[in-house]
């Protein structure tokens, strides 16, 4: 067997497996070769390889160690291997990683305000009991986070990365620039200018809002940032050969009535001047905070699309 100058030889590797083994006993995690790969690579800080070794798997090298007597393999009823010490048996070591226990406070029969409901965000990781799903919660952006693992409790993109692929985000001078694109198309003369000189520098928070209120565009800047992410998620997924439709929303399906006369109460078109023109403001500020998608979604009886005057 060949190795790198940089990496370790065939006895330093199993010096540094057992080593690790003996680590994660002590620690109460699950020595599961899926595990130990990563962490062996890590614990090595990058030296370890078994490609390098002139092994074809993690698996192969760690069956030559259990050969060479430094180690044992036996097999998990999920499938999973396990590697053992020397004289360890089964009934020695855990089969799931030791966790602190979870505090919950209170007992099962204190009292909740049923008024109030769990965020949608949230309750998936109370309720939802796939295994193989570990639930954290965020601190800072306060938020509920599950995640796949392996039997070792480490996250599958560590040991399964062909799975999972890296999200790109729009960072802050992709949307800037995308501000600027979109603002440089506006008109009159003086809308664009005002908009776009809210747009970055120091001392701008909030003002490229405040300028979208004062000409009446936020609405159009909405429908333009749906266009531009849903380009740049589209983009993203076709290097990737990912299906465009698994990352956006069912189409919304409605079906039309046809028009029932009121048989009592007070229609629109017999309201008085006032309230009907309370609600048609009402419904343009509703109108102007929807997204492309949720206009799209509208429901509009034809012959309000007949009108010359549209």
């Amino acid at each position: 067997m060949t190795t790198d100058d940089c990496s370790l030889n065939f006895p330093q590797a199993l010096d540094a497996l057992v080593s690790l083994v003996r680590e994660w006993r002590e620690a109460g995690r699950v020595t599961t070769t899926a595990g130990l790969k990563a962490g062996l690579t890590q614990h090595t800080e990058g030296a370890f390889s078994e490609t390098a070794l002139g092994f074809d798997s993690f698996r192969a090298f760690v069956e030559a160690a259990a050969q060479e007597g430094r180690v044992q393999l036996n097999q998990l009823p999920s499938g999973h291997w396990i590697v053992l010490l020397p004289g360890e048996s089964m009934s020695d070591v855990p089969t799931t990683s030791r966790s602190r226990p979870v505090a919950v406070a209170g007992s099962p029969r204190e009292a909740v305000d049923l008024s109030r409901r769990l965020r949608r965000d949230i309750w998936p990781s109370f309720v939802d009991w796939t295994p193989g799903q570990r639930r954290i919660w965020d601190r800072t952006t306060r938020r509920s986070i599950m995640y796949p693992v392996d039997d070792a409790g480490c996250p599958l993109w560590e040991t399964d990365d062909a799975r999972f692929v890296e999200m790109p985000a729009a960072d802050m001078g992709l949307q800037l620039q995308w501000m600027r694109e979109w603002a440089a198309t506006l008109t009159p003369d003086t809308t664009r200018d005002a908009v776009l000189a809210s747009i970055g520098g120091t001392g701008r928070a909030g003002q490229f809002r405040a300028q979208l209120e004062r000409f009446g565009l936020a609405a159009g800047w909405r429908v333009e940032l749906h266009r531009r992410v849903l380009q740049h998620a589209a983009a993203w997924a076709r290097a990737n050969k990912i299906e465009l439709d698994a990352l956006l929303e069912p189409r919304v399906v409605t079906t039309t009535r046809s028009p029932v006369a009121p048989t009592s109460g007070t229609s629109a078109s017999t309201a008085p001047a006032d309230e009907l023109t309370k609600l048609r403001v009402r419904m343009h500020k509703i109108i102007d905070r929807m997204s492309l998608v949720e206009l799209a979604s509208l429901p509009v009886r034809a012959e309000y699309l007949l009108g010359s005057d549209l």
